[in-house]
């Protein structure tokens, strides 16, 4: 069974004090069972420590974080601080402790924030965090009922964790600061510690910010599976099988990317977990590039990911799906085609249909999905399915196929209402050779509209 990764504490003697009304009763366990086993269906996200706090707080380039000054229920003035692995601490009283319900915490930057305790122990804590607004108590987090696990220190606006004395922060249900806690990378206070390191190497994994900028690129309820060498995960093998067959398998995660600490950028990167971000420099800089565009990046799979052999220094890693492809139109003769078969990204050129012969490559389409996540509703999407007869392949929606045409497989997902930059992916038909092919672009003045199959990515969307 794979263990969390906790924070070791020395616990120091320490005499009451004004406010510490009379010695605490620790909560019963260490909290630790909120910690969850890894399962390879981690759902990660786009914000840091939840959306709202992700974008609250005034002082210049930090997230809101607290200050140790704070008020108890019933007015008494108290200090609080981050203890153990993720929990507070205000004299006797730590964690769980119903101590902390009512108690007013300040911010850095003189906000007045109110919690509760929720559940866990003494050593792992999730608290419930509420914000006066037009006189009234709501939730710093998301969503009512969403709860609050403590950090030690501060946040960077670049998503890097900060050792500050007298400063600890919060991170929301939802959030990855969040979530890789839960996860067993339990940051604890010594930012020197390889449980720091973990988390913070796991808050850049779950957001995909490969250049350690802040700056996230992935979606919302993605899923990955995650290795690592510091005994929460699974250790990673010691090659990553690659991309054998194009398009890649639906159903397999391939490796992504690896995953160091502090300020820096992804160790190896291998692909994007999602193709329809910006193509383009992934990173203002050289120290990582984006291997769609650069041949010279260096081949992830071939790295020995073991400890003492990698020279990288990475500390966790991850594989993705392909959760979605870019469509290319190909043409043979009368026959256009816009499909995800076949691979172009100048050399590299695999054919989409090498058993028919050799097709020419017009142009990029849009982007359709290939595996739809469990937060989405199937019914709000029309599958697309590759069609053919003699002389002409086109892809089209399974509930609507174009007449006469046999059904060769799979291509992908487009959504049937047009959500945010999707376009629309029409069916057209040559008045003169007969030849369907759907397309987000314009086809040739032959070409006639029959019908919208649904609405996919434009290429190169960061939506």
């Amino acid at each position: 069974m794979r263990a969390a990764l906790y924070f070791v504490v020395i616990w120091m003697a320490a005499c009451n004090s004004p406010g510490d009304h009379g010695n605490g009763v620790d909560p019963p366990g260490d909290g630790h069972d909120l910690v969850t086993e890894l399962d390879g269906m981690q759902s990660q996200g786009t914000f840091l420590l939840g959306q709202r706090l992700d974008t609250v707080g005034h002082e210049a380039g930090y997230h809101t974080n607290f200050v140790t000054r704070a008020t108890t229920a019933d007015g008494q003035p108290v200090a609080v601080s981050f203890d153990g692995s993720a929990a507070l601490r205000s004299g006797d009283h730590r964690g769980a402790d119903r101590f902390f319900d009512g108690m007013l915490l300040f911010g850095s930057e003189g906000s007045q924030l109110r919690i509760v305790s929720s559940r866990g122990g003494y050593d792992v804590a999730l608290y419930k965090v509420e914000i006066k607004l037009s006189g009234e108590w709501q939730s710093i987090c998301d969503a009512e009922g969403d709860e609050a696990i403590p950090l030690a220190g501060k946040w960077q606006h670049s998503g890097y964790h900060e050792a500050a004395a007298g400063r600890f922060s919060f991170a929301c249900t939802g959030a990855v600061a969040f979530k890789c806690s839960l996860w067993g990378y339990l940051a604890g206070g010594d930012s020197s510690s390889m449980a720091w390191r973990a988390h913070q190497a796991c808050t850049r994994m779950a957001r995909g910010d490969y250049c350690a900028s802040g700056h996230p690129h992935t979606r919302e309820g993605t899923q990955i599976m995650i290795y690592d060498l510091v005994g929460v995960a699974s250790p990673p093998p010691r090659h990553f099988d690659g991309v054998k067959n194009w398009p890649p398998n639906v159903d397999r995660r391939f490796f992504e990317a690896a995953w160091g600490d502090g300020a820096h950028p992804a160790s190896c990167l291998s692909r994007l977990r999602w193709q329809s971000l910006p193509t383009g420099p992934v990173c203002e800089h050289d120290e990582l590039r984006d291997p769609r565009l650069d041949t010279g990046v260096r081949f992830c799979e071939d790295i020995d990911w073991q400890p003492g052999s990698d020279p990288t220094g990475a500390i966790l890693f991850n594989e993705s799906r392909y959760t979605d492809l870019s469509l290319h139109v190909w043409s043979r003769g009368p026959d256009q085609v816009s499909t995800v078969q076949g691979f172009y990204e100048m050399p590299d050129v695999i054919q989409p249909f090498p058993a028919i012969g050799p097709y020419d490559h017009v142009r990029t389409d849009g982007i359709v999905l290939r595996w739809l996540r469990p937060d989405l509703d199937p019914a709000d999407f029309e599958t697309l399915r590759r069609y053919g007869r003699a002389g002409d392949l086109v892809v089209a929606g399974m509930s609507q196929p174009p007449p006469g045409f046999d059904d060769l497989g799979f291509e992908g997902y487009a959504r049937k209402q047009r959500i945010g930059d999707g376009i629309a992916l029409n069916l057209y038909r040559n008045a003169s050779t007969g030849d369907y092919l759907s397309t987000t672009g314009t086809p040739a003045a032959d070409y006639e509209l029959q019908w919208t199959i649904g609405y996919v990515l434009p290429p190169e969307t960061s939506d």
